[in-house]
C-alpha cells in the first residue's frame, strides 16, 4: 500500500495552492509519511488522479482546492471497492464542504493541523450518477454560482457570489415541482430548492439546524413564492437565529429524508451541484451512508 497522495490545483488559492502543496509534503515527511504530489492541468485530470490512488491503494487522498475540485477527486473515487481516507486543505473561492467538516479556513492552519486529524466515516448523496458532498439547488439564486466567471472570482472572491445572488432576489419565477419524497408523493410551486448533506450549506453553519455528518439523511430547504422581503427575512433567520425560522414556515420548509424524486413541470431546468451545474430535471437524490472516511477537526 502506498501513503500519501496530494492533489492540487494549480489555479485556486490565488495561485498559492502549489506552495501549500509543498508546505503539506514537508509536513508530513517530518512524520516519516511519503507524499506523491500530483497537479491538474485540466478539470478531467482530477478524477483521473484520484481514480488512480484508489487503484494503487494510497492510504490518504489529500485534496488542495475548492468545492469543485473535491466533488471531482469523490467522483473519481465513487465506483471502486478501495477508496482512500480522504484529506482537504481548503483553496477555493467557496470551502463549504471543508466547512462542513470543520477544516480551518486558513490553509496553512489546516496543513499544520492535518496530522492531528481524525478519521471519520461521513453520509453523501448522490444526484442521478453523481455523488455531492454539499448540496444540490435550483433557483435564481443557485443559477448564478455557476454563472460568475473565473475573472469575477479571482477578483472578488467569495463576494462575486453574494454581488451576483443578491441581484437575483427579485426573481420571482416558481418551478411546479412534482417530488416524491421517502414514497410520499406532492405537488408544490416553490421558488428556491436547495438539498444538504449536512448542517452547513453556503457558509451557514446551521442551515438545517441538527443535522449531523453521518445520520443517514438528506435535507430538503423549500421556499416558495415571496417578496424580497420575505426572502430576507427567512435568510436573516437562517442566518442568526435558527429557532426563528418556524415563524416562516408558511414560506419555507425544511424536511429531512433518504431518497426524493424530483421533477420539474413547467420549464427545463438545470440544477447546482456543489457550486458546479450540474445535471437537468428530472433528479433522483438519496443518501448514502457513511461512504468516504475523512480526516476531521478534533475541534
Amino acid at each position: 500500500m502506498k501513503d500519501i497522495m496530494i492533489i492540487v490545483n494549480p489555479s485556486s488559492g490565488r495561485k498559492k495552492a502549489e506552495y501549500y502543496a509543498e508546505k503539506m509534503k514537508k509536513t508530513f515527511q517530518k512524520h516519516n509519511r511519503n507524499v506523491a504530489i500530483k497537479r491538474t492541468e485540466i478539470k478531467e485530470d482530477i478524477s483521473k488522479f484520484a481514480e488512480a490512488a484508489g487503484v494503487k491503494k494510497y492510504k490518504t487522498l489529500i485534496v488542495i482546492g475548492g468545492d469543485g475540485t473535491v466533488s471531482e477527486a469523490v467522483n473519481g473515487l465513487s465506483n471502486l471497492k478501495y477508496r482512500p481516507t480522504l484529506g482537504i486543505i481548503p483553496a477555493g473561492t467557496v470551502n463549504n464542504i471543508a466547512k462542513s467538516i470543520n477544516i480551518p479556513a486558513n490553509p496553512l492552519e489546516a496543513i499544520d493541523q492535518m496530522v492531528h486529524f481524525h478519521e471519520k466515516k461521513i453520509d453523501v448523496g448522490r444526484i442521478n450518477d453523481r455523488i455531492f458532498l454539499s448540496s444540490v439547488s435550483a433557483g435564481p439564486v443557485p443559477e448564478t454560482v455557476w454563472e460568475v466567471s473565473d475573472e469575477k472570482k479571482e477578483k472578488f472572491g467569495q463576494a462575486a457570489y453574494f454581488m451576483e445572488g443578491i441581484k437575483s432576489l427579485r426573481d420571482e419565477k416558481t418551478y411546479d415541482v412534482e417530488l416524491t419524497i421517502d414514497g410520499k408523493q406532492f405537488d408544490i410551486d416553490l421558488n428556491l430548492i436547495l438539498v444538504g448533506v449536512n448542517s452547513s450549506i453556503a457558509g451557514i453553519p446551521n442551515f438545517f439546524n441538527g443535522a449531523e455528518l453521518d445520520d443517514g439523511q438528506l435535507y430538503l430547504f423549500g421556499m416558495k413564492r415571496s417578496t424580497i422581503g420575505q426572502k430576507l427575512t427567512v435568510l436573516q433567520a437562517l442566518l442568526f437565529s435558527n429557532e426563528e425560522f418556524n415563524d416562516t414556515q408558511d414560506i419555507a420548509f425544511t424536511v429531512p429524508f433518504k431518497k426524493a424524486v424530483l421533477t420539474i413541470k413547467n420549464k427545463k431546468t438545470f440544477t447546482t451541484v456543489d457550486g458546479d451545474q450540474g445535471p437537468e430535471f428530472p433528479i433522483i437524490l438519496e443518501v448514502l451512508p457513511q461512504r468516504f472516511t475523512f480526516l476531521v477537526s478534533n475541534e
